[in-house]
């Protein structure tokens, strides 16, 4: 190559981004990480990425906040939406360079032997075929590709393809492979002599796929010079009559060896050389692509489902905002497909809405148990962590302001409860939100502050949400904690910030005995929901036992 030509990057628009990013990256790791487990982002980097998962999960932990790199990505995963076989054609011959690299290239070392040699050849066939297979596919559809990370693509491929060198190497390493596949069967080695005739100097001169002939019995006699490959000297063997080996001939054998394998060695290191200038990016761009293979599917598997997954439009970092329709949460959705695979979800997956802006930026949402409260809060993490990944996101429409950080707190049920150790815990992990948080921060609660006293639960979330409103921050907060939600609007008033604290409720349809509807909306928190009407549905009221033992009488 005259010049030099790396292949596209399909997770950043330059390397200055590149840069950037992971210095970013870099700050936030020293931050709590708990939001990893809390969003259940393993498990969601496994479903999109299983052969790359720690690379997938990277990447959503990077929450980039960079607008152009985050559209470069979304506008790489339309084109594998929209371009028909692309993810077939890129992926079959890429992973196929990939395990090329790895098998035939990493684990074989250099070659020792002229069968090694014929496997790297063969290695450089297979790469020029999957080069030869992505130029003509790309070629064909570059009108049809939107995002520049795949028109420098295109242009990669037949950057490589229409090169000087591209025909000269598939002519080369088929004629070696021809050769080479016919069998190495004699070499000819020349030896040089001093003055006092000792050898001085051995080399390789010819490599033959005939094997040389012995010399007749009355070659000798003749005096005939070694015409037709036929040697004119003693004819050396390493083995003896009796399949054994002679010693005395071995050193010449084993010199012979060396200087077969020091010529070998060094066509090898010209093949390798060619192999790690032209492949190295391609073993990158696997992971990447893959990431983005990934992604394609978890959308057509929602949608096939009845599920809407849609690009996000991003907002300025500044407005602080989330405007979202129709939004579910990935990690339940992942549980449903698991016990119904094939079946629609459209009626089994109760979809919501969710904002942030000046009219409500935290809010506090209270409601029965298993009312939706804790999917709900998921679900809003992991939109803002799919849409600064450069992802889909899980819901119909989205508008979104990147995140600084996301912060979650979701105990565990076998951690809520009086415990008092637990409890300091809590404290020590409020104050390393409450001094690393800002006012551009997403900060998830679920059912925090549960181990002390009612009464003391009730006045520390308060005190709580009361600097959550002073920082600044969005989000929500899970709880039972009816007092706190029924204080808001005082709070407001109280507070200087922001951040308008809001109560949003799990609701029940009145009309079918109080059946849980899984809907969020604004409201002020019930005194009594759910619980209480299974409570007296199944006939254990007060007045209902009252009433049976005046009968009995």
């Amino acid at each position: 190559m005259s010049e030099e030509r790396h292949l596209v990057d399909l997770m950043y628009p330059s390397e200055e981004k590149r840069r950037l990013s992971l210095e970013r990256a870099s700050k936030l790791s020293e931050l709590p990480q708990d939001y990893i487990r809390n969003l259940e982002l393993e498990q969601l980097s496994r479903l999109i990425c299983p052969e790359y998962a720690l690379n997938a999960q990277r990447i959503f932990t990077q929450l980039s906040t960079d607008i152009e790199t985050l559209n470069f990505r979304l506008d790489i995963l339309e084109d594998f939406l929209n371009v028909s076989s692309l993810e077939s054609v890129l992926y079959e011959n890429v992973h196929k360079l990939y395990v090329n690299e790895h098998v035939n290239i990493t684990k074989l070392g250099l070659a020792d032997s002229f069968f090694a040699l014929k496997q790297r050849f063969e290695s450089l066939k297979t790469y020029i075929e999957c080069i030869t297979n992505c130029h003509i596919f790309c070629d064909k559809n570059k009108d049809k590709f939107r995002s520049a990370a795949l028109a420098d693509l295109s242009g990669y491929f037949a950057s490589i393809y229409n090169s000087e060198y591209f025909d000269e190497i598939k002519h080369e390493t088929d004629e070696c492979l021809r050769l080479l596949g016919k069998g190495i069967r004699s070499v000819t080695v020349g030896i040089n002599f001093d003055d006092m005739l000792m050898p001085t100097e051995a080399m390789l001169l010819t490599v033959s796929t005939e094997k040389i002939k012995k010399k007749g019995r009355f070659d000798w006699l003749l005096g005939r010079s070694g015409e037709n490959g036929r040697p004119i000297g003693k004819t050396h063997s390493l083995y003896n009559d009796n399949g054994g080996t002679n010693d005395i001939e071995a050193p010449l054998f084993r010199e012979l060896k060396e200087i077969n394998a020091e010529y070998i060695s060094h066509l090898d290191s010209a093949v390798r050389a060619y192999f790690k200038r032209s492949t190295e990016d391609i073993l990158t761009f696997e992971s990447q692509m893959s990431f983005y293979i990934g992604a394609k599917k978890l959308i057509e598997a929602a949608r096939a489902r009845g599920l809407e997954m849609c690009r996000p439009k991003y907002l300025p970092m500044e407005n602080r905002e989330m405007h979202a329709k129709g939004i579910f949460d990935l990690s339940f959705y992942i549980q449903m497909v698991g016990s119904d695979p094939m079946g629609s979800l459209k009626n089994k997956i109760v979809t919501n809405s969710c904002d942030f802006d000046s009219d409500g930026r935290f809010y506090v949402l209270t409601g029965a148990n298993n009312g939706g409260k804790t999917t709900y809060t998921r679900a809003i993490g992991i939109i803002q962590v799919f849409a600064q990944a450069g992802l889909y996101v899980p819901c119909v429409e989205c508008e979104i302001s990147p995140v600084d950080f996301i912060y979650t707190h979701f105990p565990k049920e076998e951690e809520v409860g009086l415990n008092t150790s637990r409890f300091t815990q809590e404290c020590k992990q409020f104050k390393e939100t409450i001094d690393t948080a800002t006012r551009y921060s997403m900060l998830l609660l679920n059912e925090s502050i549960q181990s002390t006293t009612p009464t003391e639960c009730v006045y520390i979330a308060t005190e709580l949400t009361k600097i959550f409103r002073c920082i600044g921050v969005r989000g929500v907060y899970a709880t039972h904690l009816l007092e706190l939600a029924r204080s808001l609007d005082k709070l407001n008033s109280e507070v200087e910030g922001d951040t308008k604290l809001v109560s949003l409720i799990t609701t029940v349809d009145s009309s079918d005995g109080d059946r849980r509807l899984y809907r969020i909306e604004r409201a002020e928190p019930q005194e009594f929901g759910y619980a209480r009407s299974i409570y007296e549905k199944f006939g254990v009221s007060f007045e209902e036992v009252k009433k049976r033992q005046a009968e009995k009488k």
